[in-house]
C-alpha cells in the first residue's frame, strides 16, 4: 500500500480486542499501529491481529500452508524454530504457500527467514511492513512461482537477501520502500523469471547486487530511486533478458557496474536516468554484441568510466554531460553522442586500451568542455566517414567541431586536417543539395564546385599547407613556360627571344619570361606578341592570386 512508502517510524499498542481473520478464525488480541513520516506526522492508523509464534511454528511443523495476512508478528525466527525443534542450523525449513500480505513484522534482534525453503504455489509478502530489527532471507530458496514483495516497506535495519535463490518464478518488488538500512542481494540467483524493482525507493542505505545472476527473464528498475553512498551491481550476470534502468535516480553515491556481463544482442537501458556527483563505473564490462542506451540521461559532476568496456554500441545522445568521461574502451562498433551537451572532459585517447571503434557520432554536440581525441591514433576520419545514419552536412559539422576542439587545445596539425575535411564535406553537401534541386541548379553550381576543388583544395588544402601552394607556384610557372615554348610561332613570340637558339635555351628564356610575368616583376626587356598578349595577363593574375594564397597560408602557420 502506498502509505508505507513514506513510513519513517511507527508505534504499537496492543489491545485486548478480538481480531477476526479472513478465514473466520479469531485472534484474542489486536495491535493498533500508528505510522508516522519523517516529520513525525501521522500517516495512518491500522489494526492487525496479534498472532503467536507458536501457532506459526506449529503450522510449519505440520507442513500446512501458512497464511498470516493482516497479522502483527513479533520476533519471527527460523533460527529459533530450528533450535526449538532440534533441527541442524544448516538445514532448510519448508514454508508451504507462505502468505503474509498487509502484515507487519518486527523483532528485537532480527526477522529471520534465513534458509527458508518456500514451496507450494506462492510466496506473498505484498504490502507488508518489516519494522524494528534487521531482516534476513539469507540462503532462502523460492520455487517456480510468483514471489511478491510489491508494496513492502522496511525500517532502518539491514536487509539481507544474500545467496537467495528465486529459481524460475517472477520476482516483484514494485513500489517497495527501504529506509536507512543497507540492502544486500549479493550472490542472489534470480532464475529465468522476470524481475521487477519498478518505482522502488531504496532509501539512504547502501545497495549491493554484486555477483547476482539472472537468466532469461526481463529485469526492470524503472523509476527507482537510490540515495545510498554505494550502489553496486559489480560482476552481475544480467543474462539474456532486457535490462531496464529507465528514469532511475541514482543520487550522489558511487554507482558500480564494473565487470558486468550480458548475453549477446541484448540491451542495457538507462534512458532519462539521473546520475549524481560521484563516480559511475562500467569498467571492464563484458557486453560484446550488446548496446548501452543512455538517451536523455543527466550526469552531474563526477566521473563516468567506460575503461576497457566491450560492447556493440554506446548511446549518449541528447544527454547532459557535466562529468568527466573516460571513453578509453576496448571494443565498440558505434559510440553515439549526438545532440549532447558536454561540460567537462571526454577522454578518447587510446592509452592502455585497444580503442576498436567503427563509428563516433558527434553531430549536434554542444561542446563547452574538452574532447581529448587524436586524429591519427583514433582514426578520426574513419570514425566519422563510416557513419551510415548521418548526412554529409552532419559529417561536416562534426569535423568543424573537432577542428575547434583541436585549436582550443593547441593541436594545430590535427586542426588543419579536420578543417580540410570540414570544407570537403561541406562542399559535397552543397553539391548534393543542388543536385536534389534539379539539373539547372547543379549546372549553375558546377563552376563554384570545380573552382573550390581545384584551387582551394588541391592547390593549398584550404590555406593549411603553404608548401603545397609554393609547389603549385613552381608547377604553374613550368606549365606556362612550356606553353610559350610549344605554341611559339612567327605571330606568337616574345621580343626578347632569339629564334635561332636551341630548344633548351628557348625553354630557359620562356621560363624567365613566365617568372617575371607570374611574379608581376616586369623588367621591360621582354614583351609578348600575338596570342601571348592574352596569355601573359592571365598568368599575371594567377601569379598574384597564388602569391596571396601563399602569404595567407604561410602567415597562418607562422602566427601559430
Amino acid at each position: 500500500m502506498k502509505i508505507y512508502r513514506y513510513i519513517q517510524n511507527y508505534k504499537v499498542e496492543i489491545l485486548k480486542e478480538t481480531f477476526k481473520l479472513s478465514d473466520s478464525n479469531n485472534l484474542s488480541h489486536t495491535a493498533k499501529i500508528s505510522f508516522y513520516d519523517i516529520n513525525n506526522n501521522l500517516i495512518d492508523t491500522k489494526k492487525y491481529g496479534v498472532i503467536q509464534l507458536e501457532k506459526i511454528y506449529d503450522q510449519i511443523s505440520k507442513k500446512e500452508p501458512v497464511d498470516i495476512s493482516r497479522c502483527y508478528v513479533k520476533n519471527f525466527s527460523l533460527s529459533d524454530y530450528r533450535s526449538l525443534n532440534n533441527i541442524s542450523e544448516k538445514e532448510k525449513v519448508d514454508l508451504i504457500d507462505f502468505t503474509a500480505t498487509d502484515s507487519i513484522f518486527e523483532s528485537e534482534k532480527i526477522i529471520d527467514f534465513s534458509l527458508g525453503n518456500f514451496i507450494g504455489s506462492k510466496a506473498d509478502f505484498s504490502n507488508t511492513h518489516f519494522g524494528l530489527g534487521n531482516l534476513s532471507f539469507l540462503k532462502s530458496e523460492f520455487g517456480d512461482f510468483k514471489v511478491l514483495f510489491n508494496g513492502t516497506s522496511y525500517s532502518e535495519g539491514n536487509n539481507v537477501f544474500q545467496y537467495a535463490k528465486f529459481n524460475n518464478g517472477n520476482v516483484n518488488f514494485d513500489n517497495a520502500t527501504f529506509e536507512n538500512g543497507n540492502l544486500s542481494f549479493v550472490n542472489t540467483y534470480f532464475g529465468d523469471g522476470n524481475t521487477s524493482f519498478k518505482n522502488v525507493h531504496f532509501g539512504n542505505g547502501d545497495v549491493s547486487f554484486a555477483f547476482a545472476s539472472f537468466n532469461k527473464g526481463n529485469i526492470s528498475f524503472d523509476k527507482s530511486i537510490f540515495n545510498g553512498d554505494e550502489i553496486s551491481f559489480s560482476k552481475v550476470d544480467f543474462g539474456s533478458g532486457k535490462v531496464d534502468f529507465r528514469r532511475v535516480v541514482f543520487g550522489d553515491g558511487d554507482v558500480d557496474f564494473e565487470e558486468i556481463s550480458l548475453a549477446k544482442k541484448n540491451k542495457l537501458v538507462f534512458r532519462r536516468a539521473e546520475f549524481g556527483s560521484s563516480s559511475v563505473s562500467f569498467r571492464d564490462a563484458h557486453l560484446e554484441g550488446c548496446s548501452i542506451d543512455f538517451e536523455e540521461a543527466e550526469f552531474k559532476s563526477g566521473k563516468l568510466n567506460f575503461f576497457k568496456v566491450s560492447a556493440q554500441s554506446i548511446s549518449l545522445n541528447h544527454c547532459f554531460l557535466n562529468c568527466n568521461i573516460d571513453m578509453r574502451i576496448d571494443d565498440c562498433y558505434t559510440i553515439d553522442m549526438s545532440q549532447s551537451i558536454v561540460h567537462n572532459i571526454i577522454d578518447l585517447n587510446p592509452g592502455l586500451t585497444k580503442m576498436n571503434i567503427h563509428e563516433l557520432n558527434l553531430s549536434g554536440v554542444r561542446n563547452m568542455g574538452d574532447i581529448f581525441i587524436a586524429w591519427d591514433d583514433n582514426h578520426v576520419l574513419d570514425l566519422i566517414s563510416n557513419q551510415t545514419k548521418t548526412s554529409l552536412h552532419e559529417k561536416a559539422e562534426q569535423f568543424r567541431l573537432l577542428k575547434e576542439e583541436f585549436r582550443d587545445t593547441g593541436r594545430y596539425l590535427d586542426e588543419d586536417i579536420a578543417y580540410v575535411y570540414f570544407k570537403r564535406y561541406e562542399l559535397m553537401s552543397e553539391y548534393q543539395l543542388n543536385k536534389e534541386k534539379g539539373i539547372l541548379h547543379l549546372l549553375l553550381f558546377m563552376p563554384n564546385f570545380i573552382f573550390q576543388r581545384l584551387v582551394f583544395d588541391k592547390v593549398g588544402l584550404y590555406a593549411t599547407n603553404p608548401f603545397r601552394v609554393l609547389f603549385s607556384i613552381v608547377i604553374v610557372n613550368f606549365i606556362f613556360s612550356l606553353i610559350y615554348t610549344f605554341y611559339y610561332s612567327v605571330e606568337n613570340t616574345l621580343t626578347c627571344m632569339d629564334n635561332s637558339v636551341g630548344i633548351f635555351d628557348k625553354i630557359l628564356g620562356n621560363l624567365y619570361f613566365s617568372a617575371i610575368t607570374f611574379f608581376t616583376i616586369g623588367y621591360g626587356d621582354c614583351s609578348p606578341l600575338g596570342f601571348f598578349k592574352i596569355l601573359a595577363p592571365i598568368e599575371g593574375f594567377i601569379g598574384v592570386f597564388l602569391m596571396s594564397y601563399f602569404t595567407v597560408a604561410f602567415v597562418r602557420k607562422i602566427l601559430r
